[in-house]
């Protein structure tokens, strides 16, 4: 994840610099930069691994989230056939007496 955070930080000040200075900017290199981001994040740990032995899914196409004991074949929303492992994070909420 910090790796996609450092490229999208060194991307945005590309960006900037080339409005600034009317320097061009490939927009296939943008979008070549984009993937490359894309690719990093969904491959990202999401969060905490879930208890109770469930596991989950990311769908790499539409980022839609599938629970069970293994992938599905297709994903429901979009039809994609590429998860990653997606584990959810399990709040942990305090409350106080009040």
């Amino acid at each position: 994840m910090q790796e996609a955070m450092r490229r999208i930080d060194a991307l945005t000040q590309q960006l900037i610099e080339a409005d600034q200075s009317g320097a061009g900017l490939e927009a296939i290199a943008v979008a070549h930069e984009l993937g490359r981001i894309r690719q990093l994040l969904a491959e990202a740990p999401a969060v905490i691994p879930a208890t109770g032995g469930q596991r989950h899914f990311r769908c790499e196409s539409c980022g839609t989230i599938t629970h069970g004991a293994a992938a599905p074949a297709r994903c429901a929303q979009c039809g994609g056939k590429t998860f990653f492992s997606a584990d959810l994070e399990q709040p942990r909420v305090e409350s106080a007496g009040g």
